[in-house]
C-alpha cells in the first residue's frame, strides 16, 4: 500500500492543507489594505507594537480573531459553524465556550470540537503582537499554561474516552501548542511554536498592502507551513502528533 509520504508532494493531503492555510493568511493584509492602514500593518509585522483598536475600528483582539485566527483555523480544518462549509457535524470551533461556572471557572476563547474522542482542545487568542516567540511578552502562552495546569474543561465533566488536553495559544502571528496526558499528568509545551509573520509579510508585500520586495515565492510559504505548522496543528494530524509526542 502506498503511504502519503510516497506520493508526489502535490498529491499529499498536507500539501493542500498548507495551501489552504496560506490562502487564508491573505485575509489579514487584505483587510488592512481595505482600511488603508498598510503602515499600521507594516509596524505590526516588523516591530513589536500591539494593534491599536481605533485604527482598525474594532477591539484589537476581536479584529485579530475575525481576520487572522479564525481564517487560519478554517484552513486547518476547524470550520466556522456560521459558514456554508459547516453542515452540522465534523470538526468546528465554538467561540467563548461555557459550562457550569462552579465546575469550570476558566473560559478560553475557543473550544475545538469533534476532533477525536480522546482529545479536548482549547484555544486562547490574543491581539496581534501580544505573543512573541520568546521573552516576557507571551500573553497567550501565560493563559494556556494556566488552562493546562487546571485541566480546563476536563476537571469534572471529563468523558471517559478523553485522554489528552491540548491547548493552542496564539495572537494569529505566532502559534504555540501545549499538551497534557490526563492519565499521567505529563505536560509538553511549545511542541511546536511557529511564527507565521514572515509568510504574512510576504503576502502583504505581494498584495501591495505594505512596501518591500518579495523575497520568496509562494512555494516557500507553503513549504514552511507544510514542514512546521500543518503536521501539528491541522485537524487531520493533531491526534497523531499528540500521540507521537507522548510516545517518545
Amino acid at each position: 500500500m502506498t503511504s502519503d509520504s510516497d506520493l508526489h508532494p502535490t498529491l499529499q493531503p498536507d500539501y493542500h492543507i498548507a495551501e489552504r492555510v496560506r490562502m487564508q493568511l491573505e485575509v489579514f493584509p487584505r483587510k488592512f489594505r481595505q482600511l488603508n492602514e498598510g503602515g499600521q500593518l507594516s509596524t505590526i509585522l516588523r516591530r513589536t507594537q500591539t494593534l491599536p483598536g481605533a485604527r482598525v475600528e474594532q477591539a484589537p483582539e476581536v479584529f485579530t480573531e475575525q481576520y487572522l485566527i479564525e481564517p487560519v483555523l478554517n484552513g486547518l480544518g476547524y470550520r466556522n459553524p456560521a459558514s456554508e462549509q459547516y453542515t452540522g457535524d465534523g470538526p468546528h470551533f465554538i467561540r467563548q465556550p461555557l459550562t457550569y461556572d462552579k465546575v469550570e471557572p476558566l473560559q478560553p476563547d475557543y473550544l475545538l470540537k469533534e476532533i477525536a474522542p480522546e482529545v479536548v482542545c482549547i484555544v486562547e487568542a490574543k491581539a496581534a503582537n501580544r505573543e512573541q516567540m520568546c521573552g516576557a511578552k507571551q500573553k497567550a502562552t501565560e493563559d494556556i499554561r494556566t488552562y493546562i495546569e487546571e485541566d480546563t474543561f476536563c476537571k469534572y465533566l471529563r468523558d471517559m474516552e478523553q485522554r489528552y488536553l491540548v491547548g493552542i495559544g496564539t495572537d494569529g502571528l505566532r502559534w504555540t501548542l501545549w499538551l497534557k496526558d490526563l492519565g499521567t499528568g505529563e505536560t509538553k509545551s511549545g511542541v511546536p511554536k511557529v511564527d507565521l509573520t514572515p509568510i504574512i509579510e510576504q503576502e502583504a508585500i505581494r498584495l501591495d498592502t505594505i512596501d518591500g520586495e518579495v523575497a520568496d515565492g509562494r512555494n516557500a510559504a507553503r513549504n514552511l507551513l507544510l514542514d512546521e505548522f500543518v503536521p501539528a496543528f491541522a485537524v487531520d494530524n493533531l491526534l497523531d502528533h499528540v500521540k507521537t509526542e507522548f510516545s517518545g
